[in-house]
This record gives structure tokens, C-alpha cells and sequence, in this order.
């Protein structure tokens, strides 16, 4: 059990604190220590690791950037606070006898027996008698105020395992009794830091829990809080954003409401707009409707650029003009694409088979009253999210193609790719004065956005085996450096094995020409047809960040911008902290899809984020 350090919530620090052999995982269902358990139990560790490959995930490097199976899922909390336990029970035992009913009955005694190790715990060390009284009626009983609500909502997210908190302000809202809760909801997010916890959305229809949750952040590296920001959106909400963005957290990430709903509507058209509403990014920002959905949530990572490195050299010799080489590029992809969507549905076929999740069943709706387990098509609606790495590294490589062989004919196929491959000083200085992507160039842009739909509209010829859709998303938090490490120099100016663009941010150094301009460049893309999440990086100063926030971001989102994420630090700060890290161990930056403390990168991601243009 944790220890119970003083405070208003329990359990509260680390969710394992113990040296197991076997812990449960959210994403995967268990961890495994495989050295402790054969010591410990070896007929049980050789059947595990039977069961194991049974459910071995099927895509392998370099299509597996950022995804590889993960399932992150956000628990029904709000009915469960509203409930409680005790009527998901009595709905369990009307289920027909069999394997569901008892995984579901098992996860409950479970529950009851962690709840009264902690009451005997806190009464123990003669814990606050308000926490004692809460935790006798929750979760098993409905709360009976904000206060037992949120003692609640942090049990379960310890009992998931300490995953993505949900949608706090929107689902506590009518528990609200005109109180100031903004320090036990930052004691929730202490809780949710110290676990490395994933994401919880905020608004749109914002009040005084909203604002709450936003101080409640203010300076803290997790939950990535994620704002859905409307032309309602209160300006006292944007004030607090900027302010908690001015901390230097990188909270909140920022979501074009109208236009998530509008894609998930054109996709989905099935889902009623209500539940379309429980939007909420899980893990970094995958799409997910909180409590009502299964996602696989990056189930897998296709590298582009790895499909170009390979591409490029057999083609470019070959192909008479630039669109013979743009298209046959695209049938490559393609097919790269489609395989990987189909190992995708026959893992997830596999794992319903071998691999039920009782926890998430009984979590989840509406696994209980379908008789179905969570990975076997149990919850209400299932999709699942692709991470494309690389697309922009692809756009300016074929911008640098297209100017350099096909319309200048400064070098002819085979003078390009040796010039490519021996790095030659003049060659590479051509390579930069190509058009590219993010400096809000027309013609670079124009390519781009053909390039990017053309991409997207790939995904919609499969349907995955969990049901739904596959929604491509650019979601690179730190794999974007691992992405690069087998890739050899590219014609967008990357030098080998170094690190891809992040997410749909401009190629490393090139976004020269202000944030306005890369905003530009990013809205021209289809980015609604990346439901799963198109993320952007920007780099803000301070005074930027409090002056100019609202119209920076409406500017973006009314062109068609889908999210944004803001890293408030100064060049400055980031060197010295590269210098001197025990200066700055709460520095925190906007790495991918999330938030992460500055010393906890990579020497080569540090450099990335260094390199992103400061505005």
C-alpha cells in the first residue's frame, strides 16, 4: 500500500511503491519483472509467458513510432461518483454465469479488499477522520458532496492504474457548492504527476471548476490538461490559461471544440452528439470519449520517412517527371499503411481472445451490459489511432526534389543522391534554400496539404477489427528522436540518424518566419481529417503568451486549426539548464503530446527543443 503522507485523498504518491514481480499496467493489463517471478513462482512465470506470445504485437520497427498496442482508456467516473460500486454489482450478478461474470466479481472483492486495507491504513496513523468518513461511503456508495466526489474519482484512478483523470470540471459541475477547491484538485494533480499520469480535458462549457483546474496546474508537469476552447470560451478562462501557461508547465494544450466535434461527426456519424461531447484526448491526446470508449490508442507508428529513405534512391533514377515520382510514393506509402492497419486488427482480434480486461470491463461502459469483455468489442464504441511520423520531413524533402531535380534541374537524379549521401557543403546549402513547410510559403503549402489528405484519406479504406475507425493522428512526443536513429540523411536537410520533425511542426530550424506563419502553414493542412490528433508545438515568450494568447489561437482555429500546445520558456533558460540541470529540475516543456520535466530528455531531444524558433 502507499503510505499515506498527510493530506486530503488516499492513496495518494506512487500507485506500486512495492518491488513486485507482477504489477497491473494500464495499457497492457500486467508488467512483468521476469527474473523475480521464476524465482519466485516458475510454473506460473512459464504459463505467462505462454499466454504472452499468444498476443505478440505484430508491428515492428520503424512502424511502431510512439504505438505498439497501447490501450489507454478513461474510466466512467461520473456514474461511478453518482452510483457507486455497489449498483455496478448488482448488475454484474444478473450477467449469465461464466468467465465475465466472475473476472468482474473477482475485480470487485478486489476493490473491497483495497479499500478496507485503506481505512485500516489511515486509521492507523490517525488520518483525518472527513477522509476516513468519505471513504466508508465511496466508492461503493454515490458521494454525497464535491469533497467524497473527488476522494472518489482519485480511488478509481488508482485502482485504473493511473492512467487519464477525465473530465473534472464537466462531470463534478453539479456537485458544486460555490467553494474554493483549487487546492485539493491540485493535491489530485500531485497524485497524477508522481505516477507520470496522462490527460484530462477542461470545458467548453467553462465555470468556476474550470478555472480551478486551471490554477490548480499552474507550474505542475501533469495532467496534461487540455482546454476545449470555443468562441464562448470566457475570457477569464483565457486569462488563467495564460497565466498557467506563463508558469512555464506547458498547461493547458488548447482544442478547437467545434472542429473536433464536426470531424468525430463526419466520422462517427452513428454516435449521438451527446456522447460525441464526452470528448477527451487519452495518454498524450489520442481522441477518446471519456468513460464510453475503447481506443487503441496509438495502436502503431507508421514512419514515412523510413518509407521514403528506401523510396527514393530506386525511384528518383526512374521517374520521368515529378509526378510520377510524387504518386508512386504515395502507392508505397499506401501500402505500407494498409499492412500496418491490418496487423493492427489481427492483434486486436488475438488479444479479445487471449487477453481479457476484467478491470476495464467493469470500468467502462458498456461492457457490463453487453456480457463482452473491454478488448472484445465490450465498450460502448471502439476506434483506433494511428501516429504518422515524419509527414512533414517528407513534405520538405519532396519540396527540395521537385525545386532542385524536376523544375531547376540543377542536379540531375543521380548528382542529387550523391550529393545526398557524401553530404556535400554546396549540395546541402541548395537543400536550404528550398521552398518548405512552416514559413507560410503558398507553393510549399500547397504541396503539403495534397500530400497530407492523400495520406489521411488511407486510413479510410480499412476499419479495424474493434470496430470503428482507424483516425491517423501526428503525435510525437519522445520517439520522435528514436524514429530518426536508422534513417540516414534526408533531402529536407536532416542530417543522419537524427532526430524527425515533431508532430506537424516545422522540419528542426526552419520555422524562421514568426508564429504566425507556422500556424498558417499548419491550418492550410486537412487537419480534420487527423481526428486522432494533429499536434503542434510552439515556443512563446512570456509577454507573448500574456498579451496575445486568445487572438493567436482563434486565429488558428477559425483557418481550421485543430490543437495547439505552448512551451513559455526562453532560450536563455533551456542553454543554462543544458549547462547546470540540478538549477532547474521544475523545468518543464511541451515534448510531443504532453509535458515533461527538461532534465528528464534526452541530450538529442534537448537539442530539439532548443532548436524550436522562439517567438
Amino acid at each position: 500500500m502507499p503510505e499515506y503522507a498527510g493530506g486530503s485523498l488516499y492513496p495518494s504518491g506512487k500507485k506500486y511503491p512495492g518491488d513486485s514481480a507482477v504489477k497491473p499496467d494500464f495499457s497492457f493489463n500486467f508488467s512483468v519483472n521476469w527474473e523475480k517471478l521464476r524465482n519466485k513462482w516458475q510454473p506460473g512465470a512459464s504459463a505467462l509467458e505462454t499466454e504472452i506470445s499468444l498476443v505478440s504485437y505484430p508491428v515492428g520497427p520503424p512502424h511502431n513510432v510512439g504505438g505498439d498496442g497501447y490501450t489507454h482508456s478513461i474510466p466512467r467516473y461520473d456514474r461511478i461518483v453518482r452510483e457507486g460500486l455497489e449498483s455496478y454489482e448488482k448488475r454484474v450478478l444478473l450477467l449469465e454465469a461464466g468467465d465475465h461474470r466472475e473476472g468482474l466479481l473477482e475485480i470487485l472483492e478486489g476493490i473491497k479488499i483495497y479499500r478496507s486495507r485503506s481505512l485500516e491504513l489511515l486509521r492507523a496513523v490517525h488520518g483525518p477522520e472527513k477522509l476516513i468518513a468519505a471513504l466508508e461511503q465511496v466508492p461503493f456508495r454515490p458521494a454525497r458532496n464535491l469533497y467524497e466526489a473527488l476522494v472518489c474519482w482519485n480511488f478509481i484512478y488508482y485502482i485504473d492504474g493511473c492512467d487519464n483523470p477525465g473530465r473534472l470540471d464537466a462531470d463534478l459541475e453539479d456537485f458544486y457548492d460555490s467553494q474554493d477547491y483549487t487546492g485539493l484538485l491540485a493535491e489530485f494533480f500531485r497524485n497524477v504527476d508522481c505516477n507520470d499520469g496522462w490527460s484530462a480535458a477542461i470545458g467548453p462549457n467553462c465555470g468556476d471548476l474550470t478555472l480551478q483546474c486551471l490554477k490548480a496546474v499552474n507550474g505542475m508537469r501533469r495532467p496534461s490538461l487540455e482546454l476545449r476552447v470555443t468562441g464562448e470560451t470566457p475570457d477569464s478562462v483565457w486569462e488563467a490559461a495564460a497565466e498557467a501557461l506563463a508558469s512555464g508547465c506547458g498547461q493547458p494544450a488548447l482544442y478547437n471544440e467545434d472542429l473536433y466535434q464536426q470531424a468525430l461527426g463526419r466520422r462517427f456519424p452513428e454516435i449521438p452528439k451527446e456522447d460525441l461531447f464526452r470528448f477527451n484526448g487519452g495518454g498524450c491526446t489520442e481522441t477518446m470519449l471519456a468513460g464510453i470508449s475503447n481506443v487503441g490508442s496509438l495502436d502503431a507508428g507508421v514512419n514515412v520517412l523510413a518509407v521514403f529513405e528506401s523510396y527514393m534512391p530506386r525511384a528518383l533514377e526512374t521517374s520521368a517527371s515529378f509526378e510520377v515520382f510524387y504518386h508512386g510514393l504515395m502507392d508505397s506509402i499506401a501500402g505500407v499503411i494498409l499492412e500496418t492497419l491490418d496487423n493492427v486488427s489481427a492483434y486486436q482480434k488475438r488479444r479479445a481472445e487471449y487477453r481479457p480486461n476484467p478491470l476495464r470491463s467493469l470500468l467502462v461502459d458498456d461492457c457490463i451490459d453487453k456480457g463482452k469483455d473491454f478488448n472484445a468489442q465490450g465498450a460502448r464504441y471502439s476506434w483506433s489511432v494511428i501516429n504518422i511520423a515524419g509527414l512533414v520531413n517528407v513534405i520538405d524533402s519532396l519540396l527540395a526534389v521537385r525545386h532542385l531535380v524536376y523544375e531547376t534541374g540543377k542536379y540531375s537524379p543521380r548528382a542529387f543522391l550523391d550529393g545526398l549521401a557524401q553530404q556535400d557543403r554546396l549540395f546541402i546549402a541548395d537543400l536550404r534554400k528550398c521552398p518548405c513547410f512552416g514559413v507560410d510559403n503558398a507553393e510549399a503549402d500547397k504541396l503539403a496539404a495534397d500530400w497530407a489528405e492523400k495520406i489521411f484519406d488511407v486510413f479510410e479504406r480499412r476499419k479495424p477489427w474493434l470496430g470503428g475507425q482507424f483516425l491517423p493522428s501526428s503525435i510525437q512526443f519522445a520517439t520522435y528522436a528514436d524514429a530518426g536513429k536508422n534513417i540516414g540523411p534526408t533531402p529536407d536537410g536532416r542530417e543522419a540518424f537524427s532526430p524527425l520533425a515533431d508532430s506537424l511542426g516545422a522540419v528542426h530550424g526552419k520555422d524562421t518566419a514568426g508564429p504566425t506563419a507556422l500556424l498558417n502553414s499548419a491550418a492550410r493542412l486537412p487537419l480534420w481529417k487527423a481526428a486522432g490528433t494533429p499536434v503542434l508545438n510552439l515556443r512563446l515568450r512570456k509577454e507573448l503568451v500574456l498579451s496575445a494568447l486568445k487572438p493567436l489561437v482563434m486565429g488558428y482555429f477559425g483557418q481550421g486549426g485543430m490543437q495547439l500546445q505552448i512551451s513559455c520558456l526562453s532560450r536563455e533558460d533551456l542553454l543554462d539548464a543544458m549547462e547546470h540541470p540540478e538549477k532547474h529540475e521544475n523545468l518543464i516543456v511541451r515534448i510531443g503530446g504532453y509535458s515533461e520535466y527538461f532534465n528528464n530528455l534526452s541530450r538529442e531531444l534537448k537539442e530539439t527543443v532548443l532548436q524550436r524558433t522562439e517567438h
